[in-house]
């Protein structure tokens, strides 16, 4: 149980949980989070050069250590943005192997794994949907190393890098950093930092004739902060907030909110 809180929010476009710490197996975590994000522009955005979107996200992820060392996670996404009303916004499954656990006595961390996801052709025509096609493929690979006292960790450092391709257009390039840290054995706090970078010809975005990301070459960097607060037996309970602090051909200037709640338990 313990190690299962271990890990914070997942930070990331993408929103499966990346780190490289494992639940413990056999045991499920269900993750359900709100996010309420807002942008008011779009980066070298044009036909109309003015656009905003206030969005609200409903993500859903259930995952299960089910093997020694192998994770698989499910993953529906719902969305409600200016252009679109309430919707699917994606479907898809990640699966991961823990190649080393510092906590087992390894020198770092380190998994690596895949995702597998389809977007509705709706969303594709929607900017506040960051995605470069229908079906998408992502490859990554996750390092860590904990700081611990007394079988409790007190900081832990990570960093992921992902590189993907959709059913047309380009491939993507997703790093990420974070550092947490936690107190009093119920408080975390995690710094993190995600790029999207996307290696297209195209720098213009065509907001009223948008066909997803797969040929725009967008580049985007996030940073956020989360604070997560440890229940005893009943999980744990999230809330960030991120901000873009760079963009080219992207949602610029934008800030996301979210509240994320993680449930444990076990069928057996």
């Amino acid at each position: 149980m313990k190690k299962l809180l271990l890990s914070l929010l997942p930070f990331s476009l993408f929103s499966f949980v990346i780190d490289p710490y494992l639940t413990p197996i056999a045991e499920f975590e269900f993750r359900p989070a709100y996010s309420y994000r807002y942008y008011p522009s779009v980066d070298h955005g044009e036909n109309p050069s003015s656009y905003h979107s206030h969005d609200h996200l409903m993500d859903l992820n259930l995952g299960v250590n089910f093997w020694p060392n192998w994770d698989v996670q499910f993953q529906a996404d719902f969305s409600h943005t200016h252009k679109l009303n309430w919707g699917g916004q994606r479907l898809g499954m990640q699966l991961r192997y823990l190649v080393w656990d510092d906590v087992a006595g390894d020198p770092i961390s380190l998994s690596v794994g895949g995702q597998i996801f389809y977007v509705p052709t709706r969303n594709m025509r929607d900017v506040s949907s960051p995605y470069h096609s229908q079906g998408n493929f992502e490859l990554g690979i996750a390092a860590g190393k904990e700081i611990d006292s007394t079988y409790q960790w007190l900081w832990r450092f990570w960093g992921f890098v992902g590189t993907g391709v959709a059913n047309r257009g380009y491939p993507w390039l997703r790093p990420i950093l974070a550092a947490e840290g936690k107190f009093q054995l119920r408080h975390k706090l995690k710094l993190s930092a995600e790029g999207y970078f996307g290696f297209g010809e195209s720098s213009s975005v065509n907001i009223d004739d948008f066909n997803g990301y797969a040929k725009v070459q967008h580049r985007s960097i996030d940073i956020g902060l989360n604070y997560t607060y440890l229940f005893e037996i009943w999980g744990a309970l999230g809330v960030q907030y991120s901000y873009r602090v760079y963009a080219h051909s992207f949602p610029q200037h934008t800030s996301i909110f979210t509240a994320e709640y993680r449930f444990p338990f076990s069928l057996f």
